[in-house]
């Protein structure tokens, strides 16, 4: 008697991306490179997709309320981890003033349509790298937080260092020990700010807009190029202007 195997090649943990809340996977549609799909999902807020062929691949996850999210991803061997953030949209209920903030991108002087970035704040609880050095490789470090019982994982987060900056899933903080979801790529020292990040893409006219709950500081960060920029928000209504360089 032969048996199936069944292989998770793609895990996404959903959140909502102005308040922070886990969302349950039951509301939404979802389309696999560009084919509507149904993907095993779990009530903690996880869509699993089984037995994909290697290479990329796309996730576009609709939910009434919120903007389409589009996640592209490679596949190999092993299964992949990703945070996934919906971001509001139309008929989205806010309860209370908002910052808003518009992020204009340019290259060569003209628009950067279809442009994926991420945009990280310092908003909640303060998280820093509590050992004297991390390594590249390291796939957890100590952490500290004054309020860990608050801390979003899994989640994205910028490890803030100037040029050396990247983006890791935080998988899970147990007591002091934080651990990531891929091995860190760069090695950084002790007090380095993790940030809170969520991933954005541009339209063709090279804009995206973001809403926080609060003023805060913001940075702007490309995966191959770095920090781009960073704000203080105001309340209101606030512009950010960026160039690839």
């Amino acid at each position: 008697m032969s048996t199936i195997a069944f292989h998770a090649s793609a895990v996404f943990h959903v959140r909502d991306g102005y308040s922070g809340a886990v969302m349950r996977p039951g509301g939404f549609r979802y389309l696999l490179d560009g084919r509507p799909c149904v993907p095993v999902t779990k009530y903690e807020g996880y869509i699993v997709l089984l037995n994909l062929g290697p290479g990329p691949h796309s996730l576009t996850i609709t939910c009434r309320g919120y903007l389409d999210e589009r996640v592209d991803f490679d596949v190999d061997e092993g299964t992949l981890e990703l945070e996934v953030t919906m971001k509001p949209g139309r008929g989205y209920r806010f309860l209370q003033t908002v910052t808003r903030l518009t992020v204009v991108l340019t290259e060569d002087g003209a628009p950067a349509p279809n442009h994926r970035l991420w945009m990280a704040y310092a908003a909640g609880p303060e998280i820093k790298l509590a050992q004297p050095k991390t390594e590249a490789g390291d796939t957890s470090a100590r952490l500290f937080t004054k309020y860990p019982d608050i801390v979003s994982a899994p989640a994205a987060y910028l490890v803030e260092d100037g040029e050396e900056s990247e983006i890791t899933l935080l998988r899970a903080l147990e007591g002091e020990t934080g651990t990531f979801a891929a091995p860190l790529e760069r090695a950084h020292a002790r007090g380095k700010r993790l940030l809170p990040a969520q991933s954005y893409q541009t339209g063709d006219d090279g804009c995206f807009s973001a809403v926080f709950r609060a003023p805060c500081q913001v940075v702007l960060f490309d995966a191959v190029r770095g920090i781009l920029a960073g704000a203080e928000l105001k309340d209101g209504e606030n512009r950010m202007e960026a160039r690839l360089k």
